[in-house]
């Protein structure tokens, strides 16, 4: 597959009804987006527009990118295709050509969401300018032939480079994102559920329920949370929402779920 990693501008974001007969009777219950649901990430070699949905990503039926000068449809997929959680959305847009372009996120009672964007050719890295605090000491050539630059202070200690850690950072995160999946084993009655991410790991075990549960699923509370999984707890919430709405969307369609303390609750509607 081709790619392309010129950036991407967000020139305008509009909410409009699919059809005048609706706007009235369901206008006050559609959330609107603006600037701040969306966000775009771009390095030379990696590039993602992220897009955090007004309302549950279950909600809504498909995206669709078309040319905005011929009205081509470029792409289309299911919301549920890319949700990471619940609301969030994660797009690679490298494969999108250099041009300019609308994006309709269509919400199943009948509004959408329309973003007007350009994706720019690639641009010529500009020269870094060196900084007057900053000594160029050496140049050490790569694996890949490519001088790296090392800086120090005055005192001959080395300055991390701040745009490199950054970008590796982000370049992992977007890898795990893109990654991560659930793994099943055992059968409905005890079984257990592997999470994996690439850095990250995690078996969950869960039994069939009673009543209005279908099952549920055990998790590490908060103050068990970094112990037994060995992952920081600022990621639990996230990681517990990414389980559940997964879950739900493989095997329990029918039900909705309730994540508490210590587990997550499957019910039948």
């Amino acid at each position: 597959m081709k790619t392309w990693f010129g950036k991407i501008e967000i020139r305008k974001i509009e909410n409009i009804p699919v059809a005048s007969t609706v706007q009235e009777e369901k206008g006050d219950s559609f959330k609107k987006m603006n600037d701040s649901h969306i966000r775009f990430v771009h390095y030379p070699d990696s590039q993602q527009l992220i897009i955090w949905l007004p309302q549950p990503g279950l909600e809504y039926e498909n995206v669709q990118l078309r040319d905005a000068q011929t009205g081509k449809l470029a792409e289309e997929w299911t919301v549920a295709d890319k949700l990471s959680g619940s609301v969030q959305l994660l797009w690679d847009t490298t494969p999108i050509k250099p041009g300019e372009y609308t994006i309709e996120i269509n919400w199943k009672n009948k509004w959408k969401h329309r973003i007007d964007i350009v994706k720019n050719k690639k641009e010529v890295a500009r020269k870094k300018k060196e900084s007057p605090s900053r000594v160029k000491t050496e140049n050490l050539s790569s694996k890949n032939n490519i001088d790296a630059i090392i800086y120090k202070d005055g005192f001959g200690n080395i300055i991390p480079d701040e745009d490199l850690i950054l970008r590796e950072k982000l370049k992992k995160k977007l890898t795990r994102n893109f990654s991560r999946h659930l793994e099943y084993k055992g059968n409905f009655r005890d079984g257990s559920i592997h999470y994996i991410d690439g850095d990250y790991s995690i078996e969950l075990n869960h039994e069939m329920g009673a009543g209005n549960c279908m099952f549920y699923i055990w998790i590490p509370t908060r103050q068990q949370w970094a112990s037994q999984t060995k992952i920081p707890l600022e990621e639990r919430d996230e990681i517990l929402d990414f389980i559940a709405q997964t879950v739900k969307n493989q095997q329990a369609t029918s039900c909705r779920f309730e994540i508490k303390e210590d587990t997550i609750g499957f019910f039948y509607k």
